[in-house]
């Protein structure tokens, strides 16, 4: 189970001490830690728990653990379990996985090879944005990289995966406007029946498979690999991230971050030997608003 995320930044112009002993900020990094049960005094800087501080300083050196730190992004938990039966527990709502989307009249239904794509997800981005925000140590989550408002729909083909962004599609669909109706095969029998979805902020950690912490220990690989799996052990794994890092063994497209990760069980849908569909993005197209060139992968089991 993860610990809680809880911060104890020293106040402004307070004398600095080391930070695996006391829980104090490490200053190189701008991450805080605190031992669970600490009331964090002074102002509050980015959640991380302890244990996860405590790790990354036995492995790496003095020099490399704060390069280490700077590596963790926010993220977005969509918890579709709660909201079905405490829509409040999860904070804002998020929109919801499945069920039919708020098509713009006008605009074509997305296919691949003739057919539909699958509906998978309608995310309202003015209800991210608050959960991004409320983060438990006063609203460190940074900027909201995504659209201020309206719904970020995502749809994909079953029967394709290859980065090449054929598969998918990616939709901003401005808040007001007017729907369209789903394809005749939609209405008849939907891809993925609805679930509501409430949305969280979470730390996300790197992986092993990701450049970024494997080139940090260039001569001794098994670092990263060790960090890695003590991430694992003190943060969770959710069934549905919305940025963040990549949770799962998927081939990673080169130069490219998620944008959305969803696990099969989180949904009523079979989609054979597929256990999770991922939904990538560049950064400069995550900072231009893009979503016209959006790629995506599954991890076959």
């Amino acid at each position: 189970m993860a610990e809680p995320l809880t911060t104890d930044a020293p106040e402004s112009g307070a004398p600095t001490t080391t930070p695996a002993a006391t829980g104090r900020a490490d200053t190189r990094s701008g991450w805080t830690a605190a031992r669970p049960g600490e009331t964090p005094p002074g102002h509050p800087g980015i959640p991380m728990p302890f244990a996860v501080y405590e790790a990354i300083r036995a492995r790496a050196d003095a020099e490399t653990a704060p390069l280490v730190d700077g590596l963790f992004r926010p993220s977005l938990v969509l918890d579709a379990e709660t909201a079905r039966t405490d829509p409040d527990a999860t904070g804002p709502g998020a929109g919801q996985l499945g069920g039919l989307p708020a098509l713009p009249d006008g605009t074509e239904w997305p296919e691949f090879a003739g057919r539909p794509m699958q509906f998978l997800a309608g995310l309202d981005c003015a209800g991210l944005a608050e959960a991004f925000r409320a983060t438990g140590a006063g609203g460190v989550g940074g900027d909201w990289p995504l659209p201020a408002d309206g719904l970020l729909l995502f749809f994909h083909d079953d029967w394709i995966s290859d980065f090449s962004g054929r598969g998918c599609r990616v939709l901003h669909v401005p808040a007001g406007a007017p729907p369209r109706r789903a394809p005749e095969s939609e209405l008849s029998t939907p891809a993925v029946a609805a679930v509501p979805v409430g949305a969280t902020w979470q730390l996300s950690a790197p992986s092993y498979q990701d450049c970024e912490l494997e080139n940090l220990f260039p001569d001794d690989f098994m670092i990263a690999l060790d960090l890695a799996a003590d991430f694992r052990d003190h943060l969770p794994r959710p069934d549905v991230r919305v940025l963040g890092w990549c949770d799962t063994d998927t081939g990673r497209p080169e130069g490219h971050r998620p944008l959305l990760q969803i696990e099969n069980q989180a949904l009523d849908v079979d989609w054979g030997e597929c256990v999770n569909v991922s939904f990538w993005i560049t950064d400069e197209d995550l900072a231009a608003g893009r979503f016209d060139r959006v790629r995506h992968g599954f991890e076959v089991a």
